[in-house]
């Protein structure tokens, strides 16, 4: 009896981890572009390349609703779900309160060598910067923020930070470009280290908040007719 327990124990933490690896792979995929706005996800079609029975597929849909990656609708069944300019524009909205705050937290706590490796960080950006080299500088950048995210010790509030950065994660590359960004970029980051070398967490809460609230400006360029371009 003891080991049919254990039995459906180990078969109730297989189903939930199978259910959270095609989540995984779903969110990726939405994420590269690979699955579209729009696009249908058929269940049979999914099982099939997957070789998975259709319960872990159908919990891994519902997770991703609750997210805001997919919709579920009658007779049309599951599809990626579409961003509207205002949904998005609200996200960031939500983003920009949510880092502001992990960032005061973090510069709050300021676990040990914190400061080092955003300093070292933040020099391998400025020398990406002086050489142009975008796709290295937006890399370090994600670096450089995630370490702050993680540094905050609220680890519900960085699973919510997570959960918005990937329903936004298409956009990023988007809206950090444009004549000069980098170099404005740059002095933010300075701006930010400045702050934590001062302990001053309201300051440095704010400029995350007041950087995350200005790229909503550039949602115009993305999106047409009120549905998602990118």
């Amino acid at each position: 009896m003891q080991n049919r327990g254990h039995n459906r124990t180990d078969e109730r933490i297989n189903h939930k981890s199978l259910a959270e690896h095609i989540v995984e792979d779903l969110e990726a995929r939405i994420i590269a572009g690979t699955l579209r706005p729009g696009e249908r996800i058929v269940v049979e079609t999914l099982c099939k390349a997957l070789s998975v029975s259709p319960t872990p597929v159908r919990e891994a849909f519902q997770i991703m609703e609750s997210r805001g990656f997919v919709i579920r609708e009658p007779r049309r069944g599951v599809s990626v779900a579409r961003i509207t300019e205002r949904e998005a524009q609200d996200i960031y909205r939500i983003r920009a309160n949510l880092e502001g705050l992990a960032m005061s937290l973090a510069v709050q706590c300021q676990p040990p060598g914190l400061l080092a490796k955003l300093k070292k960080l933040n020099e391998k950006m400025n020398r990406a910067a002086a050489k142009g080299n975008d796709e290295a500088y937006q890399r370090l950048n994600q670096k450089f923020h995630g370490l702050i995210i993680d540094s905050c010790d609220n680890p519900r509030l960085i699973q919510l930070i997570r959960d918005f950065d990937k329903q936004t994660t298409r956009y990023r590359v988007a809206l950090m470009v444009g004549p000069g960004w980098m170099e404005n970029s740059t002095k933010i980051h300075g701006a930010i280290l400045a702050a934590f070398e001062a302990g001053d967490a309201e300051e440095a809460g704010a400029i995350r908040r007041g950087v995350v609230l200005g790229q909503i400006r550039r949602f115009s360029e993305i999106f047409k007719n009120g549905e998602e371009e990118a």
